[in-house]
């Protein structure tokens, strides 16, 4: 059976939608595969009739050409990351693979296409002076540009403070602490069921269990019978409305908080590296690292470790003992 592309885009999103597949996931599916739709059009072939050359040019052409980019600032054009480029590949070798087990085309043809490997993007953790200003901006606002040294409490202190010390504390992802149910927690035990990435949104997700401590507990504690305002819902984190918070006002919320702290490049998903790096500082093991994190292989938990590693080595050479005796010998 022959069936155009866009036919197969169809089927392929309606069976990542059903297997549980999260909205967030399913756009950026679509969004890429939107991109090679745009590049074959006008024309709309049988995806059968889609070769590895044509492929190959495709992804030469999203190597080299500049994109425009969309938001409400104006942009210049620019290439696309690598990063990017591979997720296009990704999504795209999916597709030919539930092609391919569908029976609408014989080989995954994007398998056979080689990317240059993309950079390693570097992680650098909030340090310890940079997380106390982060905590202190999250409760108070700037300074008043009238009269110097006086701030005002932010409305949502409680909240905010608490969205820090959990994406802190337990390094969740932004969408895990968004989709967090107060069902979920623990306060006894101070441990949190979370849903894994994968399904989130589908009910029947991976689960696993993280922990917090003593200090974000009373933070906690106050929030959920202080501070959080009334609603309908069962989520954790709301809006001054009631309303379950989204992870893109989630960001920038916290974009907001950095930026009255004058921390810059503080986005949700630090909080997760930082806390990585900060356990395995702190004597954490990376099996039970993984297992907190909801990551099903030691790939990235393997790449914080050596991050820590170095920091310990640098700590070393600052700090030796015999490297800072006097000069007796």
């Amino acid at each position: 059976m022959r069936i155009l592309f866009s036919q197969a885009i169809e089927g392929f999103l309606l069976a990542k939608t059903v297997a549980g597949a999260s909205p967030y996931t399913i756009r950026n599916y679509t969004a890429a595969l939107k991109r090679l739709q745009d590049h074959l059009a006008p024309a709309d072939p049988a995806i059968a009739d889609i070769d590895a050359p044509q492929l190959a040019a495709f992804f030469r052409w999203l190597q080299t050409a500049q994109f425009a980019q969309h938001g409400a600032v104006p942009r210049p054009a620019q290439r696309l990351s690598a990063k990017t480029v591979k997720n296009i590949h990704t999504t795209l070798s999916s597709l030919w693979q539930w092609t391919l087990e569908e029976g609408f085309v014989e080989h995954n043809i994007v398998r056979g296409i080689k990317l240059p490997r993309p950079p390693e993007p570097v992680i650098e953790p909030f340090s310890t002076d940079q997380i106390a200003a982060l905590l202190r901006a999250a409760g108070r606002s700037r300074e008043w540009s009238n009269k110097s040294g006086t701030s005002t409490r932010q409305h949502n202190a409680g909240r905010d403070r608490l969205i820090i010390l959990l994406l802190l504390d337990t390094g969740v992802r932004v969408a895990e602490l968004c989709n967090m149910q107060i069902a979920d927690i623990d306060q006894q035990a101070r441990s949190i069921r979370v849903t894994g990435k994968s399904r989130m949104n589908s009910g029947n997700g991976k689960m696993r269990v993280v922990y917090y401590s003593r200090r974000t507990g009373k933070v906690l504690w106050r929030y959920i019978n202080a501070d959080r305002p009334a609603s309908r819902h069962d989520n954790l984190i709301l809006t001054k409305d009631g309303d379950p918070m989204d992870r893109r006002v989630l960001a920038k919320t916290i974009n907001r908080i950095g930026a009255r702290a004058g921390v810059p490049d503080t986005h949700p998903h630090r909080f997760r590296h930082t806390f990585a790096i900060m356990f395995l500082r702190n004597g954490g093991d990376i099996f039970s690292l993984q297992r907190l994190l909801g990551h099903t292989t030691l790939d990235m938990v393997r790449r914080y470790l050596r991050l820590a590693q170095t920091d310990i080595a640098n700590a070393h050479r600052r700090a030796s003992p015999v490297a800072n005796l006097p000069s007796v010998f």
